[in-house]
């Protein structure tokens, strides 16, 4: 496999790199495995994802360089997810982030107020954005969401926890304001608490997916 060779022409250029040996041994060590996973797999040639490999690899070997090294190793390892049709992790991490998105943009103004969600709308785009194209800066972004999105969960949980407290006390002041009725408003109250819940979960499940399949992205 043309892959596999350019792989194992990159390994051998990298002594004459002028590189620390410890950044050597890691490139290294992630070559072999590269070619170990590659050499397993039976890849049609005519796919388009495997000539940009190709056209890439040849590139490198022209203009060798550690930048250019570590560049294209990321390519390959995203291209695996690929070649072997593990791209499911791709969809989860997707509809965790636009449901942890969505979540946060309804809770967040009830405590931390109208202007946050604002500020958090261009991230939360690009984000989007950039997991569809499978971009690292879009998962960077996307990550960088997230521990807002887990604090309003924190807060909705902390608040509603002294809400229950105070038994119908609460319900029946809130009820008020909005003139609702009380069965009205411990339903309403309740369901944001799930989706408080639920925004939380989604947070954490969203960062987890993200680190653990972070060389699916470039």
């Amino acid at each position: 496999m043309q892959i596999v060779a350019i792989l194992k022409s990159l390994n051998d250029k990298l002594i004459k790199l002028q590189i620390s040996d410890k950044k050597k041994r890691v490139y290294v060590k992630e070559i072999e495995n590269l070619i170990e996973r590659y050499a397993k797999l039976d890849i049609d040639t005519k796919n388009e994802v495997y000539q940009s490999l190709v056209r890439k690899g040849k590139e490198v070997q022209k203009n060798l360089n550690a930048l250019e090294i570590e560049n294209y190793l990321r390519y390959c390892q995203a291209a695996l997810y690929d070649f072997e049709g593990n791209l499911k992790p791709l969809s989860h991490i997707f509809r965790a982030f636009l449901l942890t998105s969505i979540l946060f943009m309804i809770l967040a103004p009830q405590f931390l107020g109208p202007i946050l969600p604002l500020v958090f709308i261009l991230p939360i785009f690009l984000g989007i954005k950039g997991l569809k194209k499978r971009s690292s800066t879009g998962l960077t972004l996307a990550l960088s969401v997230l521990p807002i999105g887990l604090l309003t969960s924190v807060i909705w949980i902390k608040n509603s926890i002294l809400a229950f407290n105070e038994g119908n006390a609460f319900f029946e002041e809130l009820a008020k304001v909005y003139k609702l009725s009380l069965i009205a408003t411990k339903g309403i109250f309740t369901t944001f608490v799930i989706l408080s819940i639920l925004l939380g979960f989604a947070s954490i499940y969203t960062f987890i997916m993200g680190v653990r399949h972070k060389k699916m992205f470039v």
